[in-house]
């Protein structure tokens, strides 16, 4: 049985930690290389750039050969755009600034994508759910998933959540962190301002990215 649920989320924002989050609430998989459940239909499908099929996803697109959506509730995960900027593509070797800005396009596509949809949609800040149980626990409402259902240590899981992304990403040690220029983050706004229009306050007017640097969070 296909999927109704979805989930956009560009990488490094948080999508991880909502998988194993849903998998241990649920039982059931969520597409990407295995956490808790490794086998079975998955809870959700996912696309960092809803433009191309995921390698670890069923998704195909938002919309059918005869352009009705396909899902029925959508979920957009966001992250200060610098930060997800910096974590994914700053001391990546063969990828330079020029690069990895014109594959950060998908970034906004995104975001403009996901605005035109139609089904139940919510959107979901890093800095509001992930170490945040509350924050969590919204996502996983919006699923219909009922925390309630078992007994759970939310500090346990968290533990647990970052082994498992330490086994297969590592993390950046904060004297290891790479920093944007100014001129990067410049040239970064500029392309989301023109790729976004009125969607950029909409969705990211919280961030106030003229004056504001990495969070490194």
């Amino acid at each position: 049985m296909a999927a109704r649920f979805m989930v956009i989320s560009f990488q490094r924002s948080g999508l991880n930690w909502l998988r194993y989050c849903t998998e241990y609430f649920t039982g059931v998989r969520t597409p990407g290389r295995p956490q808790i459940i490794a086998e079975g239909p998955v809870f959700f499908d996912r696309a960092h750039d809803v433009r191309r099929k995921p390698k670890r996803s069923d998704f195909t697109g938002l919309y059918d050969a005869g352009g009705a959506e396909v899902y029925e509730r959508v979920a957009l995960l966001l992250r200060n755009p610098y930060d997800c900027f910096t974590s994914h593509y700053l001391g990546r070797t063969g990828v330079n600034f020029k690069q990895g800005l014109e594959r950060f396009e998908a970034y906004a596509n995104n975001i403009n994508q996901f605005d035109a949809l139609k089904a139940k949609k919510g959107v979901f800040y890093f800095e509001d759910f992930v170490n945040n149980e509350e924050g969590t626990l919204v996502f996983l409402r919006f699923f219909d998933i009922d925390p309630g259902a078992r007994p759970y240590n939310f500090r346990e899981m968290i533990e647990a959540s970052r082994g498992w992304y330490r086994g297969h990403h590592g993390l950046f040690a904060e004297r290891e962190r790479p920093q944007l220029k100014p001129k990067e983050r410049t040239g970064i706004l500029r392309m989301l301002k023109q790729q976004l229009g009125e969607n950029f306050e909409r969705y990211l007017g919280r961030y106030s990215l003229d004056n504001l640097r990495e969070t490194g969070t």
